[in-house]
This record gives structure tokens, sequence and C-alpha cells, in this order.
């Protein structure tokens, strides 16, 4: 894609939401970082989907690049970095856990408790409220204090 190409995803929400989080790497790493609380490169390499490491150097950095991730200094070993969601992440939580719910009705092969899309489906507010509290608690275990 050109850089004039690059112009024409802005206006439609589809395509903007497509040209940001549309890759299933991207996709994946957004799930690690706000429902499996990984925060490092080692963490997310070791997912069970195989990752190569010039995709997954790649994706990082276009998740920062688009104000998703927050890329710090692990304060508990100052030679590794660790990925931190911002608040525009933070903010696709509903709508991952819907399309998740939607893959669970949808998925025969589904890994995904049965619980998960009841407890969503019964209480969408309370369960992003969960996912919410072990997002904090995951980056204050890490930093000290909140991260945003």
């Amino acid at each position: 894609m050109t850089k004039t190409d690059r112009a024409h995803w802005n206006g439609c929400p589809t395509r903007y939401a497509a040209g940001i989080v549309g890759d299933k790497w991207c996709f994946l790493l957004m799930r690690d970082v706000l429902l499996h609380g990984k925060r490092t490169y080692s963490e997310f390499l070791s997912g069970p989907e195989g990752i190569s490491t010039n995709i997954l150097a790649d994706r990082l950095s276009r998740l920062e690049r688009n104000g998703l991730l927050d890329r710090r200094t692990d304060p508990r070993k100052g030679s590794r970095v660790c990925y931190f969601p911002t608040r525009k992440l933070r903010d696709l939580l509903p709508a991952l856990l819907a399309m998740m719910v939607w893959s669970v009705k949808y998925d025969a092969d589904t890994e995904a408790p049965d619980s998960f899309a009841a407890s969503f489906v019964a209480d969408p507010a309370a369960t992003i409220a969960w996912y919410e509290a072990d997002i904090d608690r995951v980056d204050q275990d890490i930093l000290g204090a909140p991260a945003e």
C-alpha cells in the first residue's frame, strides 16, 4: 500500500479499524495484552500460534505507532522492554470480547470455557470491569503503580 493509498483508509470507521487491528497477528497480540496479561517480547513469542520474531517485532512496532501499546523499560529488569495497553487499546476490550462471544457461538472447536460467553451475555459491563481490573493488576505488578 502506498502512502497515497493509506490516506483513503481514513473516513470510514470500518476501514480505519481494519487498517489498525485487522491483521491476525495484531489481533492476537491485543488478545495477549488485554486478556492474558502478557507484556514482554518473550511472553508474546512463546504463544501457541508460533509467531516469528520478525513478524512479532513488526506488529509490536505497528501497535505502538498506532497508539495501542506503550513501550517502556521493564523496571524489574532494565535490559527488558514491556508493552502496556494504552487507553486506546483498552477501549477495544468490549469489541474484542464481543467478537470472542461470536466465535464461541460459531466455532465448534472453541477453546473458550463454557462460562465465558454466558457471563459476557448475562452482564457485559461486569465482564469488562473484571478484565479492566485484571489489566490494572498486571500493570501494577510490573510498574508498582497504574500504567495510565
